[in-house]
Parts: C-alpha cells; structure tokens; sequence
C-alpha cells in the first residue's frame, strides 16, 4: 500500500520538512519551504481531480493537515467547527 504515488510523495514531504525543520525550527526558512511543499501537494492533488479522485483527495487533504499542524493554537476536529 505505501507504494503509491500519492503515499509516496506524501512521505517525500514530510522528510523535506523535517529536514528543513531541524536546521531552521520555524524560520523564516522553513515557512517558506512548507509553503511550496504545500503548493506542491495541492497542484499534484487538482492535477489528479479529473481521472483518480481517491488520490486526489488524498494529496489535498494532507497538505491540508500539514498547513493546520503549523498553525498556533489549539486543533479544532472539522465536526466541532
């Protein structure tokens, strides 16, 4: 199951951060490097829209996840918003 595409990449990024956030915490650096990991995940997920949904969504909803774990605060589950 991990050898999916979408799995696959999904993992690509998360190295990408870590790395990227143990050498700059949260800098300057490293926000601007979520911020493209985010633009990639969202451009592969609405590439995908047209011809393989689960994918898809798959790819949109973590780099969803990813953008609201950076967020300060206290998480709200969707159901309780």
């Amino acid at each position: 199951m991990m050898d999916k595409p979408e799995f696959i990449l999904a993992a690509k990024a998360m190295e990408t951060l870590e790395m990227y956030q143990t050498f700059y915490a949260s800098s300057s650096e490293y926000q601007e490097r979520l911020q493209e990991v985010l633009k990639l995940l969202r451009h592969k997920g609405a590439s995908l829209l047209v011809s393989e949904h689960g994918p898809a969504k798959f790819l949109l909803a973590f780099a969803d996840a990813l953008e609201v774990a950076s967020l300060p605060g206290e998480y709200v589950p969707l159901s309780r918003r």
